[in-house]
């Protein structure tokens, strides 16, 4: 079991979402490519991921449920690099 497996799953409920707006989806899929990669160590995944998902959840077209899943995804993430 992968070390991101639930912060992947909680990104792929967020892809599922119909009111997740596309662009969002796309970059999502990229931040899921992002955190399988196998040439890249946790930490740099893990500051790569938090960076993106900054830039997505500052945007203003985003729906506030959205918005919050996001807002989860990247607590999970920041407890896992406090690990």
């Amino acid at each position: 079991m992968s070390r991101f497996a639930k912060v992947e799953d909680s990104i792929k409920y967020v892809l599922e979402d119909h009111m997740t707006p596309r662009s969002v989806r796309e970059k999502l899929n990229r931040i899921l490519v992002t955190l399988a990669r196998k040439d890249q160590d946790d930490q740099s995944k893990i500051s790569t991921v938090l960076a993106d998902l900054e830039d997505l959840s500052s945007d203003v077209n985003i729906p506030p449920f959205v918005r919050t899943q996001l807002y989860s995804v990247s607590g999970q993430l920041e407890a896992l690099g406090n690990d």
